[in-house]
């Protein structure tokens, strides 16, 4: 189930890889991660699982059929109180929005709905950063 007490810090960090049960697995018996959600369709780029590594440490691991030797780091989640706000102040830091903040309702394979508003910046860098406020 998506619960987590945290309001601030890192939400989630992404992994894409090309074998989603394999990453799943280790992760959950190599590492004790407990599974939190599901979503999307099995060989569909959309197929994503979210484990906690600890107390709302959140690793989201996604499907893709990219080639690449190794899993590949996507983005870096930060949980905020308010979306907007730290979109406001990483621009105004030196990065740049890509697009508008959005609220989803992420149905969940369980059949929970998963609330939450995000968005992304290109920090300085060119890392991907993602905002994400529970709602």
């Amino acid at each position: 189930m998506y619960t987590t007490n945290k309001k601030v810090g890192i939400h989630h960090v992404c992994l894409k890889t090309n074998d989603i049960k394999r990453s799943v697995q280790f992760y959950m018996d190599g590492l004790g991660a407990r599974f939190v959600v599901e979503w999307g369709k099995d060989g569909a780029e959309d197929h994503a699982v979210l484990v906690d590594l600890a107390d709302g440490d959140f690793l989201e691991i996604f499907e893709t059929k990219q080639v690449f030797g190794e899993g590949k780091w996507q983005h870096l989640a930060v949980r905020t109180p308010d979306v907007d706000e730290s979109v406001r102040r990483a621009v105004a830091a030196g990065a740049r929005q890509l697009g508008e903040p959005n609220d989803c309702d992420i149905p969940a394979r369980s059949g929970e709905i998963v609330s939450l508003r995000f968005c992304y910046v290109e920090a300085p860098g060119g890392e991907l950063v993602e905002f994400i406020q529970d709602r």
